[in-house]
């Protein structure tokens, strides 16, 4: 590891017509070393990438003053033909959602020949190089032969970082590449990005709206609109940070580590039961026989308290909670749900209790319809429960009742942001003044920040309101820290049952040990990666 820096900004600012939208960054990366820039959505994260990569879209550019040079050569960034013959050589890029980055067409040993025969790679020699590649980022080699709808999320990013690879990069970028994965798989893929890094003796600059997985940085640049805020060693800006912003997003994440909210004393009515419910979904062939994707699950959920459901992307999670919601229909056991009984000759819900059952959804943005404005997306369940006056007044409570102004009735979905969206969702599903709301994945799209400020209002809104609530997640710290009682799922079974305090109990089921090893609580984050580069040394 060499004095001078392999990667040298100074002065960067980037423009969107007359928009400043980042302010004269400055930091410098070492060969070997890893630069974890965090910060919430919009603070210029990614744009930073962009510039530096030379990727800037149409209508963003940099101010003539800014120097970027690497390995000591200052780079073109405006000219495109110069640091297109950098990336994919000395410079690999890994992005956020893979599938925007896959050619769905090719699979994914042609994927990998055309990324190494940019990069000069004589044809006779691709084949091994691409058998390499794949144990490299632990693939197995039959995934060579698939497309990548046939590949799960993290196998997706897996290949991404495989051709990233293919030029052997002296530096790595990658912006968010864990940020639509469970937790499992961020751990995997965290630690597949560490280890690359020290074998291949690359630097790393490693963006992430998440203040934890920069545990394993040597340094941290925390960046808020556009402007860095705080930067320093990881050790040092996790355990003390100096500048107030930082504290906030060290004190959002601790918040999971600290006393969860109480639950409802005595013992509260049940309001739904699942017993032995199987779920099939029909096949796609003709004659073939349906898919089970549940297995004899069963659970209590009663008033005041929250189930906190967790596993695995693809673990049965959403299923289950369809299913207690009366939108997918049992093949085998019983659902009753607040009175009614729903059986697979019979899963017919009354309307009264089917408005009875809310649901809040993982994406704010999709759940909302960007033609209608705030006011009347909350008026919509109104209207169709015949509930035709007051409207106005009805919409102004339940925004202020989720910490939001009146005045943002007039909003479209695009004007707000992720967490003001998220709790629009929230005040629509309070408005049918619901026994049992279901949350699917509702913070994992947000930034760290949000995530404590939409938790909190939920637990505040169940201490009010008296609902019984399923929260659904595969952040085990969130889930820890808002459930009362937690069932884990594996390959469409609960496979183990505990409340928070057990949930750390040596005799866990595997799966729930795994969640936890990938588990990682800022709290212990700094000293975890303290002694892990202390090994290392």
């Amino acid at each position: 590891m060499t004095d001078s820096p392999l990667l040298s900004v100074r002065d960067l600012t980037v423009y969107a017509d007359e928009t400043m939208i980042v302010e004269a960054v400055t930091f410098d990366l070492r060969a070997g070393e890893t630069l974890a820039v965090v910060g919430e959505s919009g603070s210029g994260k990614s744009t930073l990438a962009l510039a530096v990569t030379g990727l800037l879209p149409p209508g963003l550019h940099c101010e003539a003053g800014a120097e970027v040079r690497f390995d000591g050569v200052r780079l073109p960034l405006e000219e495109d033909r110069a640091m297109r013959a950098l990336r994919g050589t000395r410079i690999g890029m890994v992005f956020q959602d893979p599938m925007n980055s896959l050619n769905p067409f090719m699979r994914v040993a042609s994927q990998l020949a055309e990324a190494l025969g940019r990069v000069g790679v004589p044809a006779r020699e691709r084949q091994r190089r691409i058998a390499a590649l794949l144990r490299e980022v632990e693939l197995g080699p039959e995934l060579a032969h698939r497309y990548p709808h046939q590949l799960s999320g993290g196998q997706q990013q897996r290949v991404m970082i495989a051709m990233a690879l293919a030029g052997s990069p002296d530096l790595l970028v990658a912006d968010e590449p864990t940020s639509a994965l469970d937790t499992t798989t961020t751990g995997e893929i965290v630690g597949l990005l560490s280890r690359l890094r020290r074998e291949r003796g690359m630097a790393l600059l490693f963006i992430s709206h998440d203040l934890g997985l920069a545990a394993d940085a040597d340094a941290i640049m925390v960046m808020r609109r556009g402007r860095v805020v705080e930067t320093g060693a990881a050790a040092s800006v996790l355990s003390a940070p100096r500048e107030d912003y930082t504290r906030e997003l060290v004190a959002a994440r601790r918040l999971l580590a600290e006393a969860r909210p109480t639950a409802a004393s005595g013992e509260a009515p049940v309001l739904a039961s699942v017993d032995g419910l199987a779920v099939d979904y029909p096949a796609r062939r003709l004659f073939a026989p349906p898919t089970r994707v549940l297995h004899d699950v069963s659970a209590t959920l009663r008033a005041g308290r929250t189930l906190g459901v967790l596993g695995r992307s693809g673990s049965g999670k959403s299923t289950f909670a369809q299913a207690l919601a009366a939108m997918q229909p049992p093949s085998a056991g019983t659902v009753r749900l607040l009175g009614a009984a729903l059986t697979p000759l019979d899963a017919t819900l009354p309307r009264r209790e089917r408005r009875a059952v809310q649901f809040v959804f993982q994406n704010p943005q999709g759940a909302l319809n960007p033609r209608l404005t705030v006011a009347r997306a909350l008026a919509e369940p109104l209207r169709l429960a015949g509930r035709l006056d007051g409207l106005d007044e009805a919409v102004a409570r339940a925004l202020r009742e989720v910490g939001l102004s009146p005045a943002m009735a007039a909003r479209f979905p695009h004007q707000l942001s992720g967490g003001q969206r998220q709790r629009v969702c929230i005040a629509r599903a309070l408005l049918c003044d619901p026994k049992i709301l279901i949350c699917d994945e509702v913070v994992s799209a947000l930034d760290m920040t949000v995530q404590a400020e939409i938790l909190a209002l939920l637990a505040r809104l169940q201490r009010e309101r008296g609902f019984a609530m399923v929260f659904i997640g595969h952040d085990i710290e969130v889930v820890r820290w808002i459930a009362d009682e937690i069932v884990v799922m594996h390959q469409g079974e609960v496979v183990d049952r505990c409340t928070a305090a057990t949930l750390g109990a040596p005799d866990r089921h595997e799966e729930t040990r795994r969640l936890l090893a990938h588990a990682r609580p800022l709290v212990h984050a700094a000293d975890i990666a303290t002694e892990e580069r202390r090994a290392t040394a």
